[in-house]
C-alpha cells in the first residue's frame, strides 16, 4: 500500500502545531485518542495517535486503505464515523483526525448500570444495521463490532443515535481467508472459530451479541477459549448442521464423529437415576448398590495407563489465539480419548469414523476438556433448540459438541470423570 507516501511532512512544518490538545479521551493497544481543537477549522475533533511499533507503517497504511474504501459512504446517512484527514508529526507519530462523537455504548452501560429498554435497543439496532448494510455495499468486513466501537453521536440532543467506529482491523471481503482468526472471542461468529468460509455475516453475529448484551446487561457468551466459545453456542443455540461441520477447517477440533462407546445401557440408566432433578426421586445409595451396573459380577480393572492420553494439558490451553485452536485439537482428538471395554478403561489409539447415533442411548463418549476429563451422552435435537416435526419422542442422529452431555429428558450438563 502506498497511501502513506501521499502524506509527506514538509521540513520545519509540524501538523501537530495546528491543534490545541484538550483532553485524553482514551488509550488502548493501538494508541490513544485525544480531544483537540483544530486551529484552522475552529472545530473540536478527535485525533487518534497510533502507538509506535515495529510494523507501524503497515498498520497505518492498512487502516487508511480501509478508511478510503469506507469514504464512499455517507458518514451521517450510513452511521459511520467521519474521517477527516491523516498526518504525521515531526517526531514521526502517525495521527488521524475524526469527527468528535459522544461516549461509547460500553462506557454508557457502565455509568448507567441498568438494562436498555427494547425501544432503546431498537433505535441503536436500526442505526447499526444501516451501518452494516453500507459496509456490505462497499465490500468491507468490520470484524470488530462491539460496544466499545459503537459511539453515541450526541446523547443529550440526539439520544441513542449511534455510529460505528474503528476500522483498524477491518478487511476487504475478498481478503477474508478460511481459517483466519478474527473478532473478539465473546463476539466471534462460529464460522470463524470452526474455520468456515467468511463473509460480512460475521459482523451480523457480533451485532446480535451486542443487542443481547444490551438486553441482558451481561455478555451472552462469556468465554475464555475457542472451545468454551463453541460449547456455549451449541448449549444455547444448537449444534451446526453436519454438513457445516464437515466443511469446517477446525470442525474436528470441536465435534467428534468417532468415539468409544459404553455398550452397557445399565450405566446410562444409573446416571439417569442419579441426576434426577427431584431430590425425593433421586436414587439412594442403598438403591444404587443394588443397581445392575454395580452388581455386575465382573469388576472392571483399571490399567495404570488408563489416563495416558489425557494426563497432562498445555499450560496455555485457555489462551485466545490460533494456537489454542490447535491445542484443542490435541485435547479432543480420538487418539487422546479413552475407551471403556469389558476389561476396563484403556487408551484409545485408533477409532474408525462413525456417526454418533442419538437413538442409541447407550452411546457415551469420553473426552478431555481443559483441565478435566468429561463424558458426552446423546442429546435430543429439541434440547438444543432445533425444531422437530416427528413427535416429541423422536430423536435425530446428530453430531454433538465435545463435552456436551444430555441425560434422558433432563438438561445438557458436563460430567467430570
Amino acid at each position: 500500500m502506498s497511501l502513506l507516501s501521499d502524506y509527506k511532512v514538509e521540513e520545519g512544518n509540524d501538523p501537530a502545531d495546528m491543534y490545541n490538545l484538550l483532553e485524553l479521551m482514551g488509550e488502548g493497544y493501538f494508541g490513544k485518542v485525544i480531544k483537540c481543537l483544530n486551529k484552522e477549522t475552529c472545530e473540536i475533533v478527535a485525533v487518534k495517535e497510533i502507538k509506535m511499533c515495529e510494523n507501524v507503517d503497515q498498520v497505518v497504511a492498512k487502516e487508511l486503505y480501509m478508511l478510503d474504501k469506507v469514504s464512499a459512504l455517507d458518514p451521517d446517512a450510513d452511521n459511520i464515523i467521519r474521517f477527516n484527514k491523516y498526518f504525521k508529526t515531526a517526531d514521526g507519530h502517525h495521527c488521524m483526525e475524526f469527527e468528535l462523537l459522544d461516549l461509547s455504548v460500553d462506557k454508557f452501560m457502565k455509568r448507567r448500570q441498568a438494562k436498555f429498554s427494547l425501544n432503546e435497543i431498537r433505535s441503536m439496532a436500526k442505526d447499526l444495521l444501516i451501518s452494516l448494510k453500507g459496509l456490505q455495499s462497499v465490500g468491507v468486513m468490520h470484524t470488530d463490532v462491539k460496544p466499545d466501537n459503537i459511539m453515541y453521536v450526541d446523547q443529550k440532543n440526539k439520544p441513542f443515535r449511534v455510529k460505528l467506529i474503528d476500522f483498524g482491523v477491518a478487511i476487504p471481503k475478498e481478503q477474508a481467508q478460511v481459517g483466519k482468526i478474527m473478532q473478539p472471542l465473546g463476539y466471534r461468529a462460529p464460522e470463524v472459530t470452526l474455520g468456515l468460509p467468511l463473509t460480512e455475516a460475521v459482523d451480523m453475529w457480533s451485532l446480535g451479541c451486542c443487542l443481547l448484551e444490551w438486553y441482558l446487561s451481561a455478555i451472552p457468551f462469556p468465554c475464555y477459549s475457542p472451545y468454551d466459545h463453541i460449547h456455549m453456542i451449541t448449549h444455547l443455540i444448537g449444534v451446526p448442521d453436519g454438513g457445516l461441520i464437515e466443511q469446517a477447517m477446525y470442525g474436528n477440533d470441536y465435534f467428534n464423529r468417532s468415539g468409544p462407546d459404553i455398550e452397557d445401557r445399565t450405566f446410562l440408566d444409573l446416571l439417569q437415576k442419579m441426576f434426577h432433578v427431584d431430590p425425593d426421586k433421586r436414587i439412594t445409595p442403598a438403591e444404587a448398590l443394588s443397581h445392575p451396573f454395580i452388581t455386575v459380577s465382573s469388576r472392571m480393572e483399571m490399567p495404570s495407563t488408563s489416563t495416558q492420553g489425557i494426563e497432562k494439558m498445555p499450560e496455555n490451553a485457555n489462551e485466545e489465539s490460533e494456537s489454542s485452536t490447535k491445542q484443542s485439537s490435541q485435547i479432543c482428538s480420538p487418539e487422546n480419548s479413552v475407551r471403556f471395554t469389558e476389561e476396563g478403561l484403556e487408551t484409545q489409539n485408533t477409532v474408525k469414523p462413525r456417526m454418533v447415533n442419538i437413538n442409541d442411548t447407550s452411546s457415551i463418549t469420553s473426552t478431555g476438556w481443559n483441565d478435566h476429563a468429561a463424558i458426552r451422552l446423546p442429546c435430543p435435537r429439541s434440547h438444543l433448540g432445533a425444531p422437530t416435526n416427528r413427535g416429541s419422542g423422536h430423536v435425530e442422529s446428530r453430531l454433538l459438541p465435545l463435552g456436551m452431555v444430555s441425560i434422558s429428558n433432563t438438561f445438557p450438563v458436563l460430567l467430570p470423570i
